[in-house]
């Protein structure tokens, strides 16, 4: 077992096993007829789910890889490929996907657990991001595994996301909805912590919540039903999440 200091992308490593196992109950238990059905993403199904999160787990064990070894492996060759992947996977029987899943994440967790503790900040080809520090594969890896957990339509909703990973990526998400010229004017208040986020200037309403939804409704997987506006109103229209 590799030795894993505080501030290490490793330190996730236990939640995103425990991620992972929840994720594949929820998929062991899906019939081939369940697979065909609809995700909760526009024109996919919960096969295309399973195959994207197999896919983007082998891209990230790619990354790992090059960094450990200096060897220059892109995340993908390119969008085109991972659509593609993505479209031959989805045809597979449901055994056959949760098998794919299963391998692809446990060779994730495997090559992450091994990976040298001096070789975090090696700067690797991300897919549209170009070069970025190898460190951002394990965090991103649980991002995929928790959200898309939730568009399988099993019943794996935001407040069941677990707590550390809804406090990391409510920080990012707002931080990128400042950088974006689409976010609306309003402060954004989680109940945890009380602290004002303004976005888009920032003199908008208020919208306030638990955090589990209102990183939910931030990233379209809730519809924000439990959040409260201030002044009354309607929930400001937010741009489409991408992670």
């Amino acid at each position: 077992m590799a030795h894993h200091e505080k501030d290490s992308p490793a330190a996730y490593l236990p939640l995103l096993r425990t991620s992972v196992d929840r994720l594949l109950t929820s998929a062991s238990a899906l019939s081939d007829e369940d697979v065909r059905a609809s995700s909760l993403l526009p024109g996919w199904t919960r096969a295309h789910v399973l195959t994207h999160l197999a896919r983007s787990a082998d891209s990230r064990t790619r990354l790992l890889t090059a960094a450990r070894t200096g060897r220059d492996l892109p995340q993908y060759a390119d969008a085109d490929e991972r659509d593609r992947e993505i479209e031959e996977g989805a045809a597979c029987p449901a055994l056959a996907l949760v098998e794919d899943v299963e391998a692809s994440l446990r060779r994730f967790l495997t090559t992450a657990d091994g990976h040298p503790q001096d070789a975090w900040e090696v700067p690797v080809r991300w897919l549209g991001g170009g070069l970025r520090p190898v460190r951002g594969a394990v965090g991103s890896m649980l991002r995929e595994v928790e959200v898309h957990h939730t568009d399988l339509a099993t019943g794996h909703r935001p407040a069941d996301w677990p707590a550390f990973f809804v406090a990391l990526e409510l920080q990012t998400t707002v931080r990128n909805l400042r950088d974006s010229p689409e976010a609306p004017a309003m402060v954004l208040r989680a109940d945890e912590d009380q602290v004002p986020h303004p976005v888009g200037g920032g003199r908008g309403p208020r919208v306030s919540g638990p955090a589990a939804e209102l990183l939910g409704w931030l990233t379209g997987r809730s519809d924000g039903r439990a959040l409260a506006v201030e002044p009354a109103g309607p929930l400001p229209q937010v741009p489409v999440w991408r992670s």
